[in-house]
């Protein structure tokens, strides 16, 4: 065991190839203004103006944004510059948050502690527990380091909870995605050696923790890290793309809800409803959850996009339809609250409090945000069916629908490959006494063992999957 200083400077050639690789055209139903023939064609933005599109492109499964920060970290990894605070604010520019030079000098004369893992004696042991916190519930901040003792590669994290992070590390229990962590399962912790930079909470911040990652994440030898920029958001968030109402034109790509709220001032709730919702958000624009390469990404900037979808909000609550969304209801066959000459007919409100209201007096209670999934999901509520008015759809919508249909099919289509090997979705085996079956996921079987009046839920199958005891006579395994 030794410190260790965590400045360093690497001046070592490094390129990385950045070409994606691209993907087959698909042939999709185009909207009504493109080129049939495949010649250039122009199109008015209600953002931008006139811009040419063609019919027929080539792409790339993923296009590089305009000042996207993975980019710009990458763009300057390529020029083999130092790192200084200038660089750390550009690339963190859209997560609020900046450095300046006298604290990233600071942060880089914080020591380091090493260790070869994995860490056994009862002195590092109580070492260990100084760094990260004696509990992973309270604990300290800081930022750590794995180094591969083979082939030197690095890998660069932080946390709030240290002993948390380790603790996850330390006992296996995690997803196998990544460089990192496959490396890590497949060879075990000793195969690593260890640095943990813990930072005094009288003088730095989580924030801080952040900053001095984003320092190491910027210098080539830690090219076990998949993405090159920290995440101050959630670090499970979905991401959000924001379209124009044609999908031509994407204007923002968010990693999270959290980022487009802090950036574009779309609170959390609203992005929920809207996403996949194919309903127009301000009348201008469309949020969805997966990529469309055929869109073209606009130079608008940040500021300016801001500043349009606040005029448009001021403009919807001066004319007080910020929330009255009009929407339909549609009654099903077998519906019990009607008469049975109302079957079939559909009825239409100004807003979905007023179709609340409706459902209310009929002794249905549902909350807003719960009949909001059932409008997006088409799901059919005791026999009604709401969905949004065709009035409030964007003229020509029907053709864009389709589109917007087709790739989140293949977004769909993509999280089941991603399921069938992923290790915690492959089936579970469960024996008894006289008893075998097999089912396709954890769901599946917390739902067979309630109709035997067995309580199970996730986390308790999880624990009898992990230990292999028994439970009510019943063993789990996967297959």
């Amino acid at each position: 065991m030794h410190y260790t200083i965590s400045r360093s400077v690497f001046n070592k050639h490094y390129t990385f190839d950045k070409r994606i690789g691209s993907i087959a055209v698909i042939s999709l139903t185009i909207p009504a203004g493109w080129s049939p023939s495949g010649g250039a064609d122009q199109r008015v933005s209600p953002l931008l103006g006139t811009r040419n599109y063609s019919a027929t492109r080539s792409f790339n499964s993923i296009r590089p944004l305009a000042n996207n920060p993975e980019s710009l970290a990458l763009d300057h990894i390529n020029s083999e510059k130092p790192t200084n605070s200038s660089i750390i604010n550009k690339i963190l520019l859209n997560q609020n948050l900046s450095i300046t030079d006298y604290k990233l000098e600071e942060l880089l004369k914080v020591k380091g502690v090493e260790w070869d893992l994995p860490i056994s004696t009862p002195e590092n042991k109580q070492l260990l527990a100084e760094l990260t916190g004696k509990s992973k519930y309270k604990g300290f901040s800081g930022v750590y380091i794995f180094i591969h003792k083979n082939t030197g590669h690095k890998y660069v994290g932080s946390s709030n909870l240290l002993r948390r992070r380790m603790d996850y590390y330390f006992k296996g229990d995690f997803p196998l995605s990544g460089k990192f962590l496959p490396l890590l399962h497949k060879e075990g912790v000793r195969a690593f050696k260890l640095i943990i930079f813990k930072l005094d909470c009288t003088i730095f911040s989580y924030k801080d923790c952040l900053i001095l990652e984003q320092y190491y994440l910027l210098n080539k030898e830690f090219n076990l890290n998949t993405l090159r920029v920290v995440n101050a958001g959630s670090s499970k968030g979905d991401p959000v793309y924001v379209y124009d109402l044609t999908c031509s034109t994407l204007y923002y790509h968010a990693k999270s809800k959290i980022e487009l709220k802090r950036v574009l001032k779309i609170h959390t709730e609203t992005s929920k409803k809207f996403v996949d919702s194919k309903k127009p958000y301000l009348n201008k624009f469309l949020l969805l959850s997966y990529y469309i390469p055929t869109a073209l990404t606009s130079n608008i900037s940040v500021d300016k996009l801001v500043e349009i979808m606040q005029k448009e909000r001021q403009d919807m609550y001066t004319l007080g339809t910020r929330r009255s969304i009009s929407v339909e209801l549609e009654i099903k066959e077998g519906n019990a609250f009607v008469n049975s000459d109302s079957i079939g007919q559909t009825l239409h409100f100004d807003s979905l409090t007023s179709c609340i209201e409706y459902l209310r007096e009929l002794g249905l209670t549902i909350k807003r945000a719960t009949l909001t999934k059932y409008i997006k999901n088409e799901k059919v509520f005791h026999n009604f069916l709401c969905k949004y008015s065709d009035n409030i759809l964007p003229d020509h919508f029907s053709e864009v629908g389709l589109i917007m249909d087709e790739y989140k099919k293949l977004k769909v289509d993509a999280d089941l490959d991603t399921l069938k090997v992923n290790r915690k979705n492959k089936p579970i085996l469960v024996k008894g006494e006289n008893f075998e079956k097999e089912f396709e996921s954890i769901t599946d079987t917390i739902k067979y063992f309630g109709t035997l009046n067995i309580k199970l839920d996730r986390k308790a199958l999880y624990l009898h999957l992990k230990d292999g005891k028994k439970y009510k006579n019943y063993s789990f395994s996967r297959k």
